[in-house]
């Protein structure tokens, strides 16, 4: 197991606490209140996050933007440091949520949200611009046409043909009846920060960082052969009237204009996850977490085959299309995408699934809080919540068909057997009908050789089996399912990790034993291992032999004997270093609740973790954890392999054409008839990189082409990743959370944050944020502001009720937190004025109310409403007037739109009425009323749908929550009394605020 010969090295005090100092007085001005006495684990978390934050390491963009990487010459997914992905902005979630539990300043997780929102996730987030301007043309009963994927990118274009038609998408109506729009809330998963390609920002001129794509060609087509292109294609750029679009597929007329987005699912599922555990550790904002919700719920596109074929059916090589749920293998998938077309003919959109599933892409974290009232984030929409409780079983069930015997996990499934729905081969494994593929997606490198994505995975697991094991379910298959994965998986990965020493390996990366002979594999390997004070090693990758059998069930599943793992290439990657140490973490906590006490498994995860956290701060360099790389794939910037077809040329960004005169003829075994042309005749501004000239030498003076070796050492660099620092940051943050928690002196807790009060009739409601560290919390009271306060009660939860008041006093609140230590200083005073329960109106007329649109913070609101007669007589229409009541939240010019109307939508006005004095819910409403066109309404009649939205000029954001009569609770038509109705100016219905 674990191996630990020199267990920590530890940093001065006096070392920490310049460290501290500098940041402190530098220009990020950073002084985190704590809740305890600081641990060493917390300390250096805070330290962490005031490196990532401060302005001159270099994190983020001067539209505050996180980068992939401080460096820029760097090329491996994002083919240049200062692009940034949806991976990027999970992990800056996942960073600010752990630093709101440690500060009680959530501000900047809002702040993190709003960015995100605003530069990738490309929706019209409240200045106007729309980002999917033809969305609403999309047609789900065709969702896109078909075009088969290849095995080299010498085969594209791939012909548009519609070879097999598309099955049916059942999501739209429902996501439009929900959100009143079908406008994808997912994040495009590339772009271009500091517009380094040349492209532009096309939809969005006002944003320096603009949408871009790399990948398009099929499994084989690596970031080195990969063609940028922007993702907004009008096609200034690109081949002359084609744009890119003809390197990619092949139509029988020139293709469109069109825009085009690309969703990477393990990033937003782990925003999700980012958000749940904010709400389990004192967030409460609603606003923010109905967003999570909202893109938990566009996120189930992720569930369904590329091209809506139902799953299963293309094992014989004829794939059927779709009805509806019966296209969804209710797995995260590598991706979704949609688009839609730009111009005077850009009528149309489409969208697409993905039929390959890796095991890296999971999230059992996200399925759960989407799909568990507990969990806290079911969406909106009427089916979101069964469908991820049906997708975390499946999820669960996945990785269990996927474990090797030795406890590694195995690559995926697909439902298009070579992207084109190919016959499966004799023997082949399936999982629900689907095919194992031991590296779906992409093959150079293979997809599943990266330790990363071990860790990063299986680290979910962990939580999950945490999360269940804490609120006392450790006998449900979905506990018993998570259980058998994270056991194996640490018992196996722990054999291959290494403190305070270093393994033995041959030169091709395979770990040897005290004989010296290759560990292919196997139960509890004994590494040969030489002493190595300081160091931290975990593996590297791992290779893949035979296949798990066909899963029949879990209740029927016994291992899989034939599916091999053989573990390689021991290294350094601090990112992948910090999952694998929230795996061990997560393990360990999950194991002391199930048990009461760690078992001996238990034990060794929490010893590793805590041991890996304490010799990875050894190599902190100021502006973060990071080891030097040594990139022997860098020969690859030098090397002819950006596939063009015969003929195609085209202008790039940086104002070169592409592919330029110094190509060399294509490979005709790999299927295409044209040129090669390398990294620097795409890109050639790389050249101007700061570390151009030290690679540029290094290869003239060391690689090989013919041995294609680095014959004197393979070029070195030191790369600060931001998702590898928020990995390694959280790792520290969740270990003095997890294992740490009651381990640790404590000391007088923090005051109580964002008090909140709500007066009813004869009652007060009150919230806080809980406090880490309090064991109860004194709720006090005054009717004067400021005090003297008495004491009225103490409780554990952050919630109390005062029903011993008066209705019409004004009555104010703090609350303190208290442990065994002592007690904070009060929170900020809240007050609330109780009152008595006015008497709606009622009579023959009565309003009903829905709103499909449950996003309380967008740049619109869209009340939908009706009137019913339930008198005997008829009634003029043109008498009638309805207020709905909101807060303007910013004072600006407003807009009245009636999207649909029964009685005509141009026999419907609205003008807008502020409150002077505003009232509770409202210093607005929004009077609607109707021409003499609209007729009468009939005894026993309804008037039919009236949906209205209403928006500010310059498309600010509104705040919903708490509008007077706004109810997000209410989307089908209910009676509601909050939208007052006056015939002849008397009010006949309803109550006035």
């Amino acid at each position: 197991m674990i191996k630990l010969s020199s267990i920590r090295k530890p940093i001065s005090l006096a070392m920490a606490a310049v460290l501290i100092l500098t940041l402190m007085t530098g220009t990020f001005n950073f002084r985190p209140a704590t809740a305890k006495a600081a641990s060493v684990e917390q300390t250096r978390f805070l330290q962490l996050y005031a490196q990532l934050k401060n302005p001159v390491s270099g994190y983020f963009s001067a539209e505050g933007v996180p980068y992939h990487s401080v460096e820029t010459l760097l090329s491996e997914a994002p083919n240049y440091g200062h692009m940034t992905t949806s991976e990027a902005y999970s992990y800056w979630m996942w960073l600010e949520v752990l630093y709101g539990y440690h500060t009680g300043d959530w501000s900047k997780l809002e702040a993190a949200w709003d960015n995100m929102e605003k530069y990738i996730i490309p929706v019209n987030e409240g200045d106007g611009v729309q980002e999917q301007p033809t969305m609403s043309n999309y047609n789900p009963n065709s969702p896109a046409t078909y075009a088969s994927e290849f095995g080299q990118p010498d085969q594209y274009p791939s012909p548009l043909n519609g070879k097999y038609t598309a099955g049916k998408d059942p999501l739209d109506t429902e996501l439009k009846s929900t959100y009143g729009n079908n406008q994808t809330y997912l994040m495009h998963w590339l772009v271009d920060v500091d517009n380094w390609y040349g492209f532009g920002n096309l939809l969005n001129p006002s944003h320096t960082a603009a949408y871009v794509n790399t990948f398009q060609r099929g499994e084989q087509e690596s970031v080195w052969e990969a063609v940028p292109h922007p993702s907004q294609d009008d096609k200034s750029f690109g081949k002359t009237n084609e744009g890119f679009m003809s390197l990619f597929t092949k139509e029988s007329n020139v293709p469109s204009a069109q825009w085009r987005y690309t969703d990477a699912t393990d990033a937003d599922a782990r925003a999700v996850q980012a958000m749940y555990w904010a709400k389990e550790l004192g967030y409460n904002n609603p606003v923010y977490l109905n967003k999570a919700k909202k893109m938990g719920d566009y996120l189930r596109y992720g569930m369904y085959d590329k091209y809506f074929q139902k799953i299963g059916s293309a094992a014989d090589g004829t794939p059927e299309a779709g009805t509806g749920k019966d296209a969804s293998h209710y797995l995260m998938a590598w991706y979704t995408a949609w688009g839609g077309g730009l111009g005077a003919n850009g009528n149309w959109a489409w969208r697409i699934g993905a039929s390959h599933t890796h095991q890296g892409y999971q999230n059992v974290v996200a399925a759960y809080a989407l799909s568990d009232p507990a969990g806290g984030l079911v969406p909106a929409s009427a089916t979101a919540g069964q469908d991820w409780s049906k997708s975390l079983t499946r999820q669960l069930e996945f990785y269990n068909w996927l474990q090797s015997s030795e406890g590694a996990i195995a690559g995926g499934a697909t439902n298009s057997y070579k992207g084109s729905y190919s016959a499966y081969p004799a023997g082949t494994s399936t999982f629900y009908g689907m095919a194992y593929d031991e590296a779906p997606v992409y093959h150079d490198p293979p997809s599943n050789n990266w330790f990363g994505m071990q860790a990063w995975s299986v680290e979910r697991v962990a939580e999950l089996y945490y999360i269940l094991a804490s609120s006392g379910d450790t006998t449900s298959a979905n506990f018993q399912m998570a259980k058998r994965v994270v056991e194996n998986w640490i018992d196996w990965s722990t054999d291959y990790a290494f403190v305070g020493s270093r393994p033995v390996t041959d030169s091709e990366g395979y770990y040897l034993n005290k004989q010296g002979q290759r560990i292919m594999g196997g139960a509890n390997p004994q590494v040969a291992t030489v002493s190595a004070p300081g160091e931290f090693w975990i593996p590297g990758n791992v290779e893949w032999q035979g296949q798990p059998n066909t899963w029949n069930g879990f209740s029927n599943f016994s291992g899989n004997s034939n599916l091999k793992a053989v573990t390689k290439n021991p290294g350094q990657d601090t990112g992948v270093l910090g999952s694998y140490i929230k795996a061990l973490t997560f393990f360990a906590a999950g194991n002391k609740a199930e048990h009461g006490s760690n078992t001996a498994l238990g034990g060794t995860a929490s010893q590793l973790a805590k041991s890996l956290l304490d010799t990875a701060w050894s190599y902190n360099d100021g502006v973060g954890i990071t080891t030097v790389e040594k990139r022997a794939d860098y020969s690859r910037y030098f090397t002819k392999e950006v596939y063009f077809p015969a003929g195609w040329t085209g202008t790039f960004g940086q104002g070169n054409t592409i592919p330029g005169s110094s190509t060399v003829a294509s490979d005709p075994a790999k299927g295409g008839n044209g040129v090669y042309a390398s990294y620097t005749d795409v890109l050639p501004d790389i050249k101007n990189d700061p570390k151009w000239s030290y690679l540029q030498s290094k290869y003239n003076s060391s690689y090989n082409p013919v041995t294609k070796t680095w014959e004197n050492g393979a070029p070195e660099f030191t790369y600060h990743r931001f998702w590898s620092q928020v990995d390694m940051a959280t790792a520290y943050a969740e270990y003095d959370r997890l294992i740490n928690n009651g381990n640790v002196e404590p000391t007088i807790p923090k005051a109580p944050s964002k008090p909140a009060a709500a007066a009813g009739d004869k009652k007060v409601a009150l919230s806080w944020n809980k406090v880490t560290g309090a064991d109860s919390y004194t709720v006090k009271r005054s009717t004067t502001s400021g005090g003297p306060y008495t004491t009225l009660s103490v409780v554990t939860q952050a919630t109390y009720s005062d029903i011993n008041v008066h209705n019409d006093t004004t009555y104010y609140y703090v609350v303190s937190a208290t442990n065994e230590v002592g007690t904070s200083p009060d929170s900020p005073e809240v007050s609330a004025k109780p009152t008595a329960v006015p008497v709606p109106t009622v009579g023959d007329l009565v309003v009903q109310y829905r709103t499909t649109d449950t996003n309380a913070g967008d740049s619109q609101f869209r009340p939908q409403l009706r009137i019913i007669n339930n008198g005997t007589t008829a009634v003029d229409l043109s008498k009638l007037k309805l207020r709905y009541y909101y807060t303007i939240d910013g004072e600006k010019a407003q807009q009245f739109n009636v999207d649909y109307a029964t009685v005509g939508n141009g026999n419907v006005q609205g003008s807008f009425v502020k409150l002077v004095p505003a009232v509770a819910g409202a210093d607005y409403y929004v009077e609607i009323s109707f021409s003499s066109a609209a007729g009468s309404l009939a005894p026993g009649a309804n008037t039919g749908e009236i949906q209205l939205r209403i928006n500010k000029t310059d498309w600010s954001n509104y705040n919903e929550t708490g509008d007077y009569s706004y109810d997000p609770t209410k989307t089908a038509y209910t009676d509601w009394n909050r939208v007052p109705l006056y015939l002849n100016g008397v009010l006949v219905w309803g109550l006035q605020p």
